[in-house]
């Protein structure tokens, strides 16, 4: 624990004003703030299960309120919102199946006002808070936090709380996500944590002010009421709970819940080695006109029961697309609690959440000081964080001795939320805010067992689902010309990840006009031990095109190439476009990254892709070296002879010696038993107190020691635009000069890992095991 004086300069310092709101423990409560605290220590089974289930079900509940009454798509259909319940000091103590990383912000929030409001002008029995401060706990402004404490006998007994993303709330562009933001005063307003309920009574001039900015002043209004209605609801069912159980009873199931999660996550983490765990990506285009590119990394050290979590490494704040560190540290927490403890149903407070510290840079992309934008972080920066940490975390996992928990292991997931988002007058005349939120669809990501698939949605919004076609063409002046699954843009692997979707529209009987769409040039997905990276987003404008004639002949589509017109050229955080009557916008939303070399696919589950459609025999083999007879059979022989070239020409285009006898070094090589191993590339070797990392394939010595071995083995570097299924000229986005490297093994040329690297900076050391 850090002595008083460090305990003081910290809160100085992370004071949520001029830089993020970190608490720290212990939490500082004023006098005039009384918590409950007193619980049974002995709780018998029966009851323990009765009572857990039912703050379970009462953070349910919440959801089921927000959904029955809030107004906005975004909410609505998305589940673009979270619920939770948390303990009198703001431990997670169960969040629900919505949006994951919300759960990992709100119990910041809760800390912020009970050490900055608790004395004055006070908490008490009654009250609801709002706030979208993304310095004191949100992602940007469009997240609304709005939670209450339970007051029992005088004490904070509990919190309850949710977070929903409002349609609107202002700012320079429609929907309020504004990539042309130059600094925080372009963005929407921001709250610091205000009572819109004081004990008991609505605030109406609050409230008044918060739907003043709005363009839908409406939706927001409605959907303030429902994330009221719900913590009212939820407040009143665990006062039930306590009133039929005690409240020494219901605190002590609480105690319980958290205390089998921290459990759960130490027998895991007992199975991990120490070490560390890396991640890097690239952001691009900062803000409408910039053309820069900026480095982002992650790092989770290990060392007992400890994760030290840094951003050290991350470029500097800049333009519009930077992360606020709560959504940062909520991106981190999701992944941890979805894919190392989902079994513990949604009770994150004792595990990750105690063991993790977080010490960010401030003033970095990851942890902006105040003033930069940020409210398009929800497409550009939140994602990418999420991203990142089911990267480290997968490669954590992966280093455990537990084969079961290789299983929870999965391939990176879309970093970036391609989206498009218009305004304007309806078929109706009314005014409308359109977010197309069918990325929502999504994919999932590969493990070291099986593939992933297409519209599986998203792991970290589990309840989240695709919008239907019908709903936004009933709404909105638009009309679909096809929506699909995106052929071979899935991330190769050995397991490879889900494809990615994609679509088609056309403005229908109103005013159409876009305000944010997404085009990318670098590669935000990035692949596992060898996998390749998901697909990038892209938008393509087809003006004045001959759609209306094909439509009107009784034909329909199913690519846009079949359209003539003007294709302007987008660029990433372009200037807003109006929409004539026959132009046509053609986008995607993003694949999931392969896992695994690709040439170790089996070469029958690359046959099944291909006659389900999700794989081209083009694809199939050029990326998986597999061909096929004219039966539609694999070719044994002629796969392994193209696989065999495959793997020469990966050597010789990394300019390194090609042995004549590498169909032999190909022979099944077994690891040792017992050793240390990382998934399925790497396996370490001590002797004579040296560490080797070896390969796993053909047992080949890669480094020792603390050694990078991406400097030492051979590595193909190749234009970043090519890698996908559509390439695109990099010089169209960025001035930089960024690669795509692939590092093989020396001897069997098996892909280890593949990067994205701006020229200038060193190969990424992703992991160092002790």
């Amino acid at each position: 624990m850090k002595s008083l004086q460090e305990q003081e300069q910290h809160r100085k310092f992370w004071d949520g004003v001029q830089r993020a709101y970190i608490p720290i423990d212990p939490l500082q409560v004023p006098p005039s703030v009384s918590l409950h605290s007193e619980y049974e220590e002995e709780i018998d089974p029966i009851t323990y299960e009765v009572v857990r289930h039912n703050l379970w079900n009462v953070n349910l509940e919440q959801g089921k309120i927000v959904e029955n009454l809030a107004v906005s798509p975004i909410t609505l259909e998305t589940r673009d919102f979270q619920t939770a319940i948390f303990t009198e000091d703001a431990e997670i103590l169960f969040f629900g199946p919505y949006l994951q990383y919300f759960g990992g912000m709100l119990d910041v929030m809760i800390k912020y006002v009970i050490e900055k409001r608790g004395e004055e002008p006070g908490i008490h029995d009654g009250d609801v808070f709002l706030q979208n401060d993304p310095w004191v706990g949100t992602a940007h402004q469009p997240d609304v936090g709005i939670f209450a404490p339970v007051f029992w006998e005088g004490q904070i007994f509990c919190w309850v709380a949710n977070c929903l993303h409002q349609n609107d709330v202002g700012g320079t562009t429609p929907g309020s996500f504004c990539p042309n933001a130059q600094d925080i005063y372009f963005d929407p307003p921001v709250f610091p944590p205000v009572r819109i309920v004081k004990e008991g009574k609505l605030d109406i001039e609050i409230e008044a002010a918060f739907r003043r900015q709005s363009r839908t002043p409406v939706n927001v209004a409605l959907d303030l009421r429902a994330a009221i209605a719900a913590c009212h609801a939820s407040r009143a069912r665990i006062l039930g709970l306590i009133k039929k159980y005690g409240s020494k009873t219901v605190k002590g199931v609480m105690k319980k819940v958290l205390n089998t999660s921290e459990k759960a996550l130490l027998d895991r983490l007992s199975t991990i080695p120490d070490g560390t765990w890396k991640e890097r990506a690239y952001q691009e285009v900062a803000v409408t006109g910039d053309r820069g590119v900026y480095r982002i990394e992650l790092s989770i050290t290990k060392k007992g029961n400890t994760l030290t979590v840094k951003n050290e490494g991350t470029d500097g704040q800049a333009g519009a697309i930077n992360l606020p560190f709560a959504a940062w540290r909520g991106a981190i927490l999701s992944a941890f609690n979805v894919i190392l403890l989902a079994d513990q149903m949604g009770a994150g407070g004792g595990g990750a959440a105690r063991h993790c510290e977080f010490i960010p840079t401030p003033g970095t992309m990851t942890c902006p000081d105040y003033g930069v934008a940020v409210s398009p972080a929800g497409i550009y920066a939140t994602e990418l964080g999420v991203a990142m940490a089911n990267s480290v975390v997968s490669k954590m996992l992966l280093s455990s001795s537990d084969p079961d928990l290789h299983k929870l292991a999965l391939s990176t997931t879309n970093g970036q939320w391609q989206i498009q988002i218009h305004a304007g007058t309806n078929q109706r005349g009314e005014y409308y805010v359109g977010p197309m939120l069918d990325t929502m669809i999504g994919s999932s990501g590969a493990t070291p067992y099986r593939d992933g698939s297409f519209a599986d949605g998203q792991w970290w919004i589990p309840e989240g689902q695709g919008p239907n076609v019908e709903g936004y063409e009933r709404d909105w002046p638009i009309l679909y010309l096809y929506r699909k699954e995106h052929q071979d843009s899935a991330g190769a692997g050995k397991f490879r990840g889900g494809n990615g979707g994609i679509l088609a529209y056309m403005p229908h009987k109103g005013q159409v006009g876009l305000g944010v769409y997404t085009a990318e040039g670098i590669p935000k997905t990035s692949g596992i031990l060898g996998g390749s990276p998901g697909t990038r987003g892209e938008t393509v404008l087809i003006k004045s095109s001959n759609i209306k004639e094909i439509l009107q002949s009784g034909r329909l589509i199913d690519n846009v190439d079949e359209l003539s017109g003007e294709r302007p050229s987008l660029t990433g955080k372009g200037p807003a476009l109006a929409l004539g009557d026959s132009d046509v916008l053609e986008w995607n939303w993003g694949s999931c990254a392969g896992y695994g070399d690709p040439l170790l696919r089996d070469p029958e589950r690359v046959r099944q892709d291909v006659l389900a459609g999700t794989t081209s025999v083009s694809f199939a083999e050029t990326v998986y070296g597999v061909i096929f007879t004219e039966e539609m059979t694999v070719d044994e022989r002629s796969t392994e002879q193209r696989r065999l070239q495959n793997r020469r020409k990966r050597l010789e285009d990394a300019g390194a010696p090609v042995s004549t006898h590498l169909e032999f070094k190909l022979q099944e090589f077994r690891v040792p038993q017992g050793m240390l191993t990382l998934g399925d590339n790497f396996w370490f070797n001590k002797t004579n107190g040296t560490t080797e990392i070896c390969c796993s394939h053909c047992g080949e010595v890669l480094a020792t020691g603390d050694q990078n071995y991406k400097s030492r083995v051979p590595v193909r570097k190749s234009d970043v635009g090519k890698v996908g299924i559509k390439s695109v000229d990099l010089k169209r986005f960025v001035d930089a000069h960024v690669l795509y490297h692939e590092y093989f093994c020396p001897t069997c040329a098996t892909v280890l890992s593949t990067e994205v690297v701006r020229e200038g900076d060193e190969p990424l050391h992703e992991f160092l095991l002790s």
